[in-house]
């Protein structure tokens, strides 16, 4: 999952940056609102977390910018204003999420993935696939109530098709999306990826596959 954080607070944004890659995220950083939104606008990301006392624009500023320029990323506000009508404000103005600061990591994680589940269509952490269950939360698949070890990489390509459940999701995106680098012509990573996969669960027809449109489960 690719986020983008974007907060003034340079020694926070730099911690928080380096645990939510180390718990497997794509992190892209502002520093201040208008670059931010500027980011925002390419709409590559699955989820901005969006502090709302920023230079140059503030958070609610640019939250407001991005819902109308048709920006349906979902948005998680990050502020140390903890007053009911400002939280009114914010989800009026198109906020999926509120955390107040000073707030636990864990929650924040937490939090991250609840917001993600929604917008994809799940309500759990768990994503069930009948024998298959991918425990977004811990970062573990189970085939038949036995576990199955995948790499970060398999984990993490798994995961994005189950989010994008009954969507062919195409080998440009899987590289980008999930492994953090461009399209190249000549790579066959994420073919590899995919039969690594097929092999480990062992589930026929699982993971399917159409030349020109990409992967899916149905």
């Amino acid at each position: 999952m690719r986020l983008l954080l974007i907060e003034d607070d340079v020694s926070l944004a730099k911690a928080l940056k380096e645990v939510l890659e180390k718990e497997g995220y794509r992190v892209s950083l502002a520093l201040d609102g208008r670059r931010g939104y500027q980011l925002s606008l390419t709409g590559e990301f699955d989820l901005i977390i969006l502090d709302l006392l920023l230079p140059s624009m503030s958070g609610d500023e640019v939250l407001k910018a991005l819902r109308q320029s048709g920006i349906n990323t979902p948005v998680l506000m990050l502020t140390v204003v903890s007053d009911l009508p400002k939280k009114v404000d914010l989800f009026s103005l198109g906020a999926d999420d509120y955390l107040t600061k000073p707030f636990h990591l864990e929650e924040l994680l937490a939090r991250i993935r609840a917001v993600i589940r929604r917008t994809k269509g799940s309500a759990s952490d768990v994503l069930d696939l009948g024998e298959v269950k991918v425990y977004t939360d811990k970062k573990k698949v189970t085939v038949r109530e036995q576990e199955v070890l995948l790499t970060a990489g398999e984990f993490a390509v798994l995961e994005y098709l189950c989010l994008n459940r009954g969507r062919y999701v195409s080998r440009e995106e899987i590289l980008e999306r999930c492994l953090g680098y461009r399209y190249e012509s000549e790579s066959n990573t994420v073919e590899v990826l995919i039969s690594r996969i097929r092999k480990k669960l062992g589930i026929k027809d699982l993971i399917k596959s159409s030349r020109g449109f990409g992967y899916i489960i149905e």
